[in-house]
């Protein structure tokens, strides 16, 4: 080195009497990058294990920059690191492809010195690094040298500094985590105990003494038996303390007693604590009191195991206990019989009086049937209006009487929250081992049976046989072709006309649903009405039907001179689906056909099952003009109480009483009573289901205003009504 070089050196070497730590590393990298003229000079500090080396002062092109680190394979440090020193001139990016560091910088020269503690481990690397070639020679690393002894000692005493600083924070999270201990100890929720190799107290938490009652100088001192319930044998603690004994944990349930004598359970973990030479020096229990949890697991089990409404098992419950008794009646020989019960017209009740109403109808049956059911036998709500009972009997006929008595019971008046409901049930019965052999075949059959019960008469029970089956799949592919028919309105109304018995002209001419099948062929209103009911389908029905009536005979009057009227009955569940009044008024407005040309037929069934909601609806009905009739009268069983207080014009006398209508029948004496009645109440009566001559001259001698049947004309569709009508004229 030249004299004005020594001189530069001297004057930079005094720069640092005052500098140390990190000021000093920033200074040595600026002042050698300027001494060597080099474009990058770092100081790294080695990671031997990882083999990385990280820098601790990185000068980049005249300003310090971000630390980096970095792995020693595949780059020149390496090397530094092995041997101590390394002068590469030029070519170093090529020299080693891998150091991504070198070929992504373009550099050419390289020199590196290791720096070493005071034991000669290599604990650093001072590193020039250079754009230009052959600007990296013997007096760089000559000028490294000169720095290299209070580079080594600056970087050894950081690492002194850091591994102090390193034990003095392990030291205070030691302190910190003695401390953390003690609180939670203190303030945990979990009750926690504390003795010695002997099992006698040291110590208790605070949330120990809540759980127990006792206080602290109370339990100090005491062997942890002094809170035992008893409830445990000796032999259940002997086994506790082998397990502890082995494995040095214990975990279980316990039961402990309260200092006011109370019994509770705890989930308990006793675990030993052992000293260096592996002796035990003391023992530590934790504690949860369960009594809450436990409550919650009973309530939880109950309301996955229980309806919600009525309390009574849910379906998984019933099925889960009913299989173990069909299981146990199979060895026993015992007679089982499975009842699928369900609520008639529940739906009814909802779109009336609301649902609230309709909860408390099926939470009554419910506590209903627990009345009647006993002890062995298995009752269960499946959901909505559904109900099951596994019931044992001795003999069929033990078994129908109490299902008459069960039947009896549904059937009283319910005051649902201010309304009065007259409740029904229907009942399917499946025998096991006559048509069913487990509890699967026994639910299927029953609802076959249940079917078959609702739809021929409600309110009563029916027990399943292959038909019904048969049955049942037929309803189901109704159905579905039903629907279908509705959406293409395949379903069309046929008109039969009905005529004053005083002149025989036609008066009105009553709307029936008739449809023709593609496949089915013709199907019975009797058959497809009942499905239309049950699903849903009946509003649409009602209305396509209603629609096209009022549409036919605003049509049909402009042909006449004196202008008839039409009678379109409506199903009790369709009548209570959303205001059916305004409805029917919205139909004969958009027509222009004079409302008092409108009969609207309903059964009696419409005032049993909704009363209340019935009356308004009529009344509605009647102030707006159209008429209204009360259809087969005389066939429920409180007909007289319904024209009494209902707004009806026409009684229609069911065709069941004029079958077989002579003058010395029963028969003959209930039309007649049914006629007089009328006539003093100001009504007019429909005979329906006339056939003979003989027929219709005893009702005329009755005094029955109106016929309707063969005897006059089958049910015609428009155009051939249009004929039947002029051919009259």
């Amino acid at each position: 080195m030249g004299l004005i070089f020594d001189e530069r050196v001297d004057e930079v070497l005094k720069q640092f009497d005052n500098c140390n730590g990190q000021d000093y590393f920033n200074l040595l990298a600026a002042r050698l990058a300027d001494l060597t003229q080099a474009d990058h000079v770092m100081v790294c500090e080695l990671h031997l294990a990882a083999h990385t080396a990280e820098s601790v002062v990185l000068w980049s092109d005249g300003n310090l920059s971000p630390n980096i680190c970095y792995s020693l394979s595949g780059t020149p440090c390496d090397q530094v690191n092995s041997g101590g020193t390394c002068i590469y001139p030029r070519d170093i990016s090529e020299l080693f492809p891998e150091d991504r560091i070198l070929v992504d910088l373009g550099l050419q020269g390289y020199v590196g010195r290791s720096l070493k503690d005071r034991s000669g481990k290599p604990i650093g690397l001072m590193v020039a690094l250079f754009k230009q070639q052959d600007y990296a020679t013997e007096d760089i690393l000559s000028v490294f040298d000169l720095f290299a002894v209070r580079a080594q000692a600056e970087l050894e005493r950081i690492q002194w500094e850091g591994s102090l600083h390193a034990k003095i924070e392990l030291l205070e999270e030691k302190n910190r985590q003695l401390d953390l201990s003690r609180r939670v100890f203190e303030h945990t929720n979990e009750g926690m105990i504390v003795t010695d190799s002997q099992n006698i107290i040291l110590d208790v938490n605070d949330a120990f003494l809540r759980m127990s009652g006792y206080r602290k100088d109370e339990l100090v001192g005491k062997n942890p038996s002094i809170i035992n319930s008893g409830l445990q044998p000796e032999t259940f603690y002997q086994q506790m303390w082998q397990v502890l004994s082995s494995k040095d944990v214990w975990q279980g349930e316990l039961w402990n007693r309260r200092k006011d004598g109370s019994i509770y359970p705890i989930m308990s973990s006793i675990s030993t604590v052992k000293d260096a030479d592996g002796h035990i020096t003391n023992y530590i229990a934790s504690c949860k009191d369960t009594s809450s949890e436990k409550e919650l697991k009973e309530q939880l089990y109950r309301q996955a195991t229980h309806d919600y409404l009525t309390g009574l098992s849910n379906s998984f419950e019933f099925s889960d206990h009913a299989e173990k008794t069909i299981a146990l009646a199979h060895l026993g020989r015992q007679q089982i019989a499975l009842l699928r019960m369900n609520i008639d017209n529940l739906r009814l009740v909802n779109s009336s009086y609301g649902y609230m109403a309709g909860d408390i109808v099926v939470k009554t049956i419910g506590q209903r049937l627990k009345n009647k059911a006993s002890g062995s036998d298995i009752l269960a709500r499946l959901g909505g209006d559904d109900f099951a009972l596994l019931i044992g009997y001795e003999q069929l006929s033990n078994l129908e009487q109490q299902l008459r008595l069960i039947l009896d019971q549904c059937g009283d008046d319910i005051d649902a929250g201010g309304e009065v409901v007259h409740p029904s049930c229907s009942v399917g019965i499946s025998i096991l081992g006559e048509d069913a052999s487990d509890l699967e075949s026994m639910m299927s059959h029953s609802f076959h049976a249940l079917q078959h019960a609702k739809e021929n008469c409600r309110g009563s029970y029916s027990f399943y046989n292959q038909g019904l089956e048969q049955q049942t799949r037929r309803h189901e592919i109704i159905q579905k072709r039903l629907f279908t028919a509705l959406t293409e309105g395949k379903v069309e109304p046929y008109y039969q006309p009905i005529v004053s018995l005083h002149d025989m002209k036609v008066h009105h001419c009553e709307a029936l649903a008739r449809w023709h099948d593609d496949v089915l062929g013709f199907v019975s209103p009797a058959e497809f009405i009942p499905v239309a009911e049950s699903t849903g389908l009946i509003k649409l029905l009602g209305q396509q039907i209603m629609s096209r009536s009022v549409r036919d005979f605003s049509e049909l009057n402009r042909l006449l001179s004196q202008p008839i009227g039409v009678a379109v009955n409506r199903s009790p569940v369709e009548f209570n689906f959303n205001n059916d009044a305004d409805e029917v008024i919205r139909f004969a407005e958009s027509c222009g056909l004079n409302p008092e040309l409108v009969c609207i037929e309903i059964t009696e069934s419409l005032m049993i099952e909704a009363p209340d909601e019935a009356l308004k609806q009529l009344q509605l009905l009647k102030s707006r003009g159209f008429k209204l009739a009360l259809d087969d009268f005389g066939t429920g069983f409180s007909s007289l109480s319904y024209i009494k207080h209902y707004p009806f014009d026409y009684l229609k006398i069911d065709q069941s009483f004029v079958t077989d209508l002579a003058r010395q029948t029963d028969d003959y004496i209930l039309v007649k009573t049914i006629i007089q009645m009328a006539r003093n109440l100001g009504l007019k009566t429909i005979a329906e289901g006339i056939e003979t001559e003989q027929q219709c001259a005893l009702l005329q001698e009755l005094g029955c205003d109106f016929g309707q049947g063969y005897l006059f004309s089958r049910p015609l569709q428009q155009q051939k009504l249009i004929q039947f009508m002029e051919q009259r004229v």
